[in-house]
């Protein structure tokens, strides 16, 4: 079931919607979170605010972000035969009540939210080929630095399935995670409340497709002009109160990447399972697995020739409990990764984490929502180095946090709270991060927020030390946003402001699977964001406008790394991180024409950071450039199932660029953007 392409973009999350039904029919396709009967939902307390959206058949908006409308009556049939609604039954209205309650407990309190649905990702330019990362670089403030993921200038955000911590082992999960195994998508920005931990880019949350609300499956070929395939099928379906879900694909694709003209020819194989049975009324525990294996055989580079391989695994348990005023979520993790690189000597890095998570909420009568909760994670990282050299790093992490949501008024909701961290066992000093946010909504659609946030971290094992081995990096953000309503159009302005001590940063040195840590003393990183979304029957739009700054001063660590100029220089002026980008734009459009969704982004970017001058690190920049993408999907039925012919036109206008470049102080490949790809597609229900 496919719908014109639309990223949704809003400026602050949103209890769910008053649907009297989340089932996968003709509805709106954005949802925030599985809806419950109207009976079985406990609304959250703050006046949050969302970017609305509008059914195809409804001018009154819902609390929801904005998406195409449904399809044309004419598509209807199709819809309901493919995967379909489950019936209703006391099973699926008893997950429906425990998927509210999970809401209760992963309280985005005045923080910045955007979100999508799986129909939204499904038909924008690209579809569900990309993965989580490449699904979220329309919204603003998302940019690439190299291949990774930055959000408001910084690479450190935290990726949530079903409101659990992927394990830490996994550096990059939004870059190795299928967007085709998420319902729904939110990046969550700003200042987050204290249910999180060092997380200052922001907090990927996945809430993961659910075998009790649709049933079937979904075969999916596509190939495009630059010789990517890639083959993927999913299946979702239930057994006698145990929902089940499975996903899995297998790409091929030869890029002319590392280095800048070196052959790449890459192949990535990734999959997922998850499985949620449903007890009784109050009880539920669930199951999830997932990995990846990535090759990359490189042709002739500065270095000669060579291959990368990195694969990750993980595995999740969790049992949910919740009756009228209580709710807890409690998780054991584990999950196990490697990266290995043979360029002339071969260099390898494995790390492991297990550990448990656990989350409880409580109202505490009509004007306090208590929630609170601990997390305890066990690293090891076990590298092999240029010298042949073998080393292995051990750490325990434990956390406690306690947050308020405190209901001033009506319309005003103060969100105190406070989390609690030993960064390095027991052992060491504990360290106490302070969090809060205020935020207001009135009756005719402003809202407004402020918040301030502290974080801490320190190098991950096997990274130690930076400078000093007790170095320890502490940010202080502060946000604040307001969004008004007009109609069928929603306006936002979000602006942020962060300063960090001990800024942790990766160098990644050519040929090497392992990234040596520096830091910068201190980090400035700052901007501010402009939003507007429209909404109406068969058509929907989108712009966003980022303006943002990151800078660091003063090397700490990383002597070897880097020539005694470029250190002075460092310590004499802020430079810019690799991340910087100082103007970002995106925006789309998108329209209904029966069976047929046509849609269309554009990305917009200032040029990325390089180093043309010794004495002056990271101080010039590639040219700016912009990305058309362009998509087509009609909908058919072959042998009597529903079925979607796509055609996907990447980078139309073929605009060379670079994502990253080696010369940074952060180092890495010279990457190239996508060149200019058309991509036909066909997905098949079964």
């Amino acid at each position: 079931m496919l719908m014109a392409a639309v990223f949704i973009l809003g400026t602050m999350s949103s209890p769910p919607p008053d649907d009297d039904d989340h089932r996968k029919q003709p509805a709106p396709p954005a949802l925030a979170a599985p809806a419950p009967g109207k009976d079985d939902e406990k609304p959250k307390a703050s006046p949050q605010v969302v970017t609305p959206a509008l059914d195809a058949d409804d001018e009154n908006p819902k609390a929801v972000a904005p998406s195409p409308p449904r399809k044309h009556d004419a598509a209807e049939d199709d819809d309901k035969e493919e995967g379909g609604a489950q019936p209703e039954s006391a099973i699926v209205v008893t997950a429906r009540r425990l998927d509210t309650a999970r809401t209760q407990i992963d309280a985005e309190l005045g923080a910045t939210v955007y979100s999508l649905s799986n129909d939204a990702i499904e038909n924008r330019p690209g579809g569900e080929t990309g993965s989580i990362s490449d699904v979220l670089l329309q919204a603003p403030g998302v940019t690439l630095s190299g291949n990774v993921l930055n959000v408001r200038g910084s690479r450190v955000n935290q990726v949530r399935i079903n409101n659990v911590i992927v394990p830490e082992a996994i550096s990059d999960p939004a870059d190795h995670l299928s967007s085709r195994l998420a319902e729904t998508t939110r990046l969550v920005t700003g200042t987050l409340p204290a249910q999180f931990g060092f997380a200052p880019a922001g907090v990927i949350s996945i809430t993961t497709k659910n075998g009790l609300y649709q049933h079937g499956g979904q075969a999916e070929l596509f190939a495009s002009t630059d010789s990517m395939v890639e083959p993927a099928i999913e299946w979702a379906g239930s057994v006698q109160g145990t929902s089940l879900f499975a996903s899995g694909s297998r790409e091929r694709s030869i890029l002319a990447d590392a280095g800048t003209t070196a052959r790449d020819s890459r192949t990535e194989v990734e999959g997922f399972g998850f499985a949620d049975h449903v007890f009784d009324a109050n009880n539920r525990v669930s199951l999830m697995f997932g990995g990846s294996h990535e090759r990359h055989r490189i042709g002739q580079t500065s270095i000669g020739s060579g291959s990368q391989v990195n694969s990750d695994d993980y595995a999740v348990g969790t049992f949910q409990h919740s009756d009228d005023r209580f709710t807890i979520q409690a998780s054991v993790f584990g999950g196990v990764a490697s990266d290995r690189s043979q360029f002339r000597e071969m260099t390898s890095d494995r790390r492991r984490s297990f550990g448990t998570q656990i989350d409880a909420s409580e109202a505490l009568g009509t004007a306090h929502t208590l929630r609170f909760g601990l997390l305890a994670t066990r690293s090891t990282a076990r590298e092999l180095d240029f010298s042949s050299v073998r080393s292995s790093l051990k750490r325990t992490s434990v956390a406690v946090y306690a947050q308020d949501e405190w209901k001033l008024a009506p319309s005003l909701t103060f969100n105190p709270g406070g989390r609690l961290e030993w960064l390095r066992g027991f052992g060491s000093r504990a360290t106490l991060e302070p969090r809060a946010s205020l935020v207001w909504g009135s009756s005719r659609g402003l809202t407004a927020h402020v918040g301030y946030a502290r974080y801490a971290s320190v190098p991950a094992p096997g990274e130690e030390p930076i400078g000093t081995r007790s170095a320890q990096e502490r940010d202080d953000y502060v946000d604040a946003g307001i969004q008004q309503k007009l109609g069928d159009l929603t306006l936002g302005v979000d602006g942020y402001w962060r300063s960090a001590r001990n800024y942790i940063a990766e160098h990644e040195t050519l040929g090497s699977a392992v990234p040596t840590a520096f830091g910068f003393r201190r980090a400035r990183i700052s901007g501010l964001e402009f939003s507007a979304t429209y909404a109406r029957r068969g058509t929907a739009a989108w712009l966003n406008l980022a303006l943002a700054s990151a800078r660091g001063r003063t090397i700490i660590g990383g002597e070897e790394l880097f020539a005694p100029a470029m250190i002075a220089a460092a310590s004499r002026r802020f430079i810019p991180l690799a991340s910087d980008r100082p103007v970002t734009a995106s925006g789309g459009v998108s329209r209904r024409f029966g069976r047929l969704n046509l849609a269309g982004d554009l990305l917009v970017s200032s040029g990325a950071v390089r180093t043309s001058d010794g004495v002056r690190p990271n101080g010039s920049r590639h040219s700016p450039y912009g990305l058309l993408g362009l998509a087509a999907v009609y909908h058919v039925r072959i042998a009597g199932q529903p079925s979607d012919l796509r055609l996907d036109l990447t980078n139309l206008t073929n605009v060379h660029y670079l994502a990253g470049d080696a010369t940074t102080l952060e180092g890495g490949w010279t990457r190239r953007g996508r060149e200019r790809a058309f991509t036909i597609g066909l997905e098949q229900a079964f």
